[in-house]
C-alpha cells in the first residue's frame, strides 16, 4: 500500500481520536470544574505511571520484538505482568496520599484494562498492521465519549465517577478488539525459551520505559509542584493545566500519527540509510504541519476558551502561548526519538528525556512557587526545547547530514517517501 495512504489514514486515525478527546476534555471541564477536571488529571496520570512500569514488557520493546519472535511467547508473561502491575503498584499511590478501598479498586480496575489493552495495540504495531491499530483507538475514544455524554446528561452525574467508569469500559473493549485483530497470529506452538526472552525485552524496555517514564514526567510533573505548592487551589490550577497542555498537545496528532507507521517501519527495516531518509523526510513534513497548528492555535482568541471550558479557564491562552516554542519542537524531535528507538537504540532517546527531566527539576522548583501557572508551563517548554535540541544533534551526528539538509531542504521530499512505500504493507 501507498505510504502516504497508510500516512494519511493514520493522521485521520489520530485526528478523529483527539478531536474525541478534545470533547471529552470540554465535557469534563465544563461540566465538573477545574477542580473536578483537576483530580481526573491526576488519577489519569497516576494510571498512565503505572502504565510505564507495565510497559517495560509490552510497549515499545514488544513493538522491536514482535518481528523476531513468536508473538503467543510475548504476549503471555507481558498479561500476566500487566495484571501485576495494574493490581499491586496502586498501593504505592496510596502510601503517598491515602484514598478509600474504592478509589483502590477504581485505580487497579483502570490500570489493569489499560495495561492490557496496550499490550495488544503494541503487537498490533509491531506486526505492523497499522489499520487494525487505528480502528481500536477510535473505538477506544468513541466508547469514551458516548458513555461519557450519556452519565452527564441523560443520568445528570457529573462527578468525576463517570469518566473512571467510561474509561474503564472503553479500555476493556480496546482490548477485547485488538485480541480479535490478533486471534490469527495466537495459534499455539514452539515457545521462545522464557529466560532469553525476559532477558531482551527487559534490557530493551528498560530504555524505552526509562525514557517515556521521564518525558511523562517533563510532561505532568507540574501537576504535583502546583498540587504541592499552591495546595488550597491546587486542583484548580492543575485542571486549568491540564486543560492547556491537552490543547496545546492536540497538535502533535500529526507528529504522533506520522510516528506510529515510522517506528512500525523501521523496526521491520535491514537498511540503516533508508531508515535515515525517511526519517529526514517525514521529520519535515512533522515540524511544519505542527508549526502551522500552533500557529492557528495562538490566534484563537480567548472568548472562545471560555465559551468552551467556562470562566474558570480564563488564563488558558496565557499557557499555551508560554508552551508554544516547546510543542513545535517537539513535533520535530519525535521523530529522532522514534528513528533511534526502531533501530533498538533506545537509550539516546532516554538521555534526552533526562536532559529535559533535569530542566524541569531545576525550573520547576523555582517558578511554579512563585509564578504558578505561567512557571508550569514556561519550566516545561523550556524541558521540551533541551529534549529536541540534543535529539536533533544526536540525528544529525548519526546521519551525517548538516543542519540546512536536516531541516530547511526540501528537495526530493516526495520522492524520498515514495521510495520506502514498496516496503509498506497494510
Amino acid at each position: 500500500m501507498h505510504l502516504f495512504k497508510i500516512l494519511s489514514r493514520t493522521v485521520f486515525t489520530k485526528g478523529l481520536t483527539s478531536l474525541c478527546s478534545f470533547l471529552c476534555v470540554i465535557l469534563t471541564a465544563r461540566y465538573m470544574g477545574a477542580a473536578g477536571k483537576g483530580e481526573i488529571s491526576l488519577t489519569v496520570l497516576n494510571i498512565t505511571l503505572i502504565l510505564l512500569l507495565n510497559d517495560l514488557l509490552g510497549g515499545g520493546a514488544m513493538v522491536f520484538m514482535v518481528p523476531r519472535y513468536r508473538l503467543m511467547s510475548l504476549l503471555l508473561p507481558s498479561w500476566i505482568w500487566g495484571i501485576i502491575c495494574g493490581c499491586l503498584l496502586p498501593l504505592f499511590f496510596f502510601i503517598a496520599r491515602p484514598f478509600s478501598g474504592a478509589d483502590y479498586l477504581t485505580l487497579c480496575g483502570l490500570s489493569v484494562f489499560l495495561n492490557l489493552s496496550s499490550i495488544n495495540l503494541a503487537a498490533l504495531n509491531g506486526k505492523e498492521k497499522i489499520k487494525e491499530n487505528n480502528w481500536v483507538s477510535i473505538v477506544q475514544v468513541v466508547v469514551l465519549l458516548v458513555l461519557l455524554w450519556v452519565g452527564i446528561f441523560l443520568f445528570n452525574t457529573r462527578t468525576p465517577f463517570v469518566f473512571y467508569f467510561s474509561l474503564g469500559v472503553s479500555y476493556l473493549i480496546s482490548f477485547l478488539l485488538s485480541l480479535f485483530y490478533l486471534r490469527a497470529d495466537l495459534l499455539p506452538g514452539e515457545f521462545t525459551p522464557f529466560k532469553r526472552l525476559m532477558k531482551q525485552l527487559l534490557r530493551n524496555g528498560f530504555y524505552v520505559q526509562l525514557g517515556n517514564a521521564v518525558q511523562l514526567l517533563n510532561y505532568r510533573f507540574a501537576f504535583y509542584l502546583l498540587v504541592y505548592f499552591h495546595p488550597l487551589i491546587g486542583k484548580s490550577l492543575v485542571g486549568v493545566y491540564s486543560t492547556a497542555a491537552s490543547v496545546c498537545e492536540s497538535v502533535w496528532v500529526i507528529s504522533n500519527g506520522i510516528s506510529m507507521v515510522q517506528y512500525a517501519r523501521i523496526a521491520n527495516m535491514s537498511n540503516r540509510k533508508a531508515a535515515q531518509e525517511l526519517t529526514i523526510s517525514l521529520s519535515k513534513v512533522s515540524l511544519l504541519a505542527t508549526v502551522l497548528a500552533v500557529g492557528i492555535l495562538c490566534c484563537l482568541p480567548a472568548a472562545l476558551f471560555r465559551w468552551l471550558f467556562g470562566s474558570e479557564f480564563t488564563e488558558l491562552p496565557l499557557v499555551i502561548a508560554y508552551l508554544s516554542a516547546g510543542i513545535c519542537a517537539f513535533g520535530l524531535a519525535s521523530m529522532y526519538s522514534h528513528y533511534f528507538s526502531g533501530i533498538g537504540k533506545m537509550h539516546i532517546s532516554s538521555r534526552g528525556s533526562l536532559i529535559g527531566f533535569g530542566i524541569t527539576l531545576i525550573l520547576g522548583f523555582w517558578l511554579v512557587p512563585v509564578y504558578g501557572l505561567a512557571g508550569a508551563a514556561i519550566t516545561a517548554c523550556c524541558s521540551y526545547l533541551a529534549t529536541a535540541a540534543y535529539l536533533f544533534f544526536c540525528f544529525k551526528s548519526d546521519s551525517g547530514k548538516g543542519i540546512f539538509e536536516l531541516l530547511f531542504s526540501f528537495k526530493g521530499l516526495r520522492a524520498s517517501i515514495q521510495n520506502t512505500a514498496t516496503h509498506v504493507r497494510n
